[in-house]
């Protein structure tokens, strides 16, 4: 019995862009002056720890409540300018996704910096939402390696399976800070080379396995499982 968790950004699907210009208009809207996040990374990052990254870089205060509205004209923001054209399909995803969730002993879920929203936003693009009933996101905590101990829970409250992150779940991402969460909980970590990393950076964080990307679902599936 396997529970799968799975990134959005870099390892499921990417975006042209939309998240970061998006981000930029929800606080230049609200604080009523040009803001900018260039030069701030995004990778695995949750959502609120990506404002107040951008707010401290633009010099200001990253009070909770700031954040909040931020994330909340974001959503609003990104839910208007998303469009399918805006988000590719990572190879092999389609198929990996099918074959997975055919499997009785396989469950799949989600652990992604991603407020909720904008997960399902993202994912629904192409119809990869059905795949995922369950998830933990950056709308539940700022901090990522709070989330795959939740997302498990959430996924034995759905099933009715007793998971537990270290027997059961593999976390699957493409960022040094999916391997850490993974490790926070001691569930299996597999990394993928298809977002901004390649091989040599994240070899150098001991995943338990590391694909070049999810292209050939049958050795994901004979490895990872």
């Amino acid at each position: 019995m396997r529970l799968l968790l799975f990134d959005i950004d870099g390892t499921l699907v990417r975006v042209n862009g939309r998240g970061r210009e998006a981000v930029n208009a929800a606080l230049s809207s609200l604080m009523d002056q040009p803001i900018s996040a260039d030069g701030v990374t995004f990778s695995g990052r949750t959502d609120p720890a990506i404002v107040k990254a951008v707010l401290a870089h633009n010099d200001l205060p990253a009070t909770d409540a700031l954040i909040e509205d931020v994330i909340t004209t974001y959503v609003d923001t990104m839910r208007d300018v998303l469009t399918p054209a805006d988000v590719e399909v990572l190879p092999g995803v389609s198929d990996l996704l099918a074959r997975l969730d055919a499997h009785p002993e396989i469950h799949l879920g989600l652990v992604t910096g991603n407020v909720e929203p904008i997960a399902y936003e993202k994912l629904s693009a192409h119809g990869l939402d059905e795949y995922f009933p369950v998830g933990a996101f950056g709308s539940d905590h700022a901090e990522r390696n709070r989330l795959p101990e939740l997302a498990t829970r959430r996924a034995a409250d759905h099933t009715g399976r007793a998971f537990r992150p270290h027997e059961h779940a593999v976390v699957v991402g493409d960022t040094a800070h999916d391997i850490e969460c993974a490790r926070a909980v001691g569930a299996q970590a597999v990394a993928v080379c298809t977002g901004r990393y390649g091989r040599d950076d994240l070899s150098q964080h001991d995943p338990d396995l590391l694909f070049d990307s999810l292209g050939d679902p049958s050795a994901f599936v004979q490895q990872a499982l």
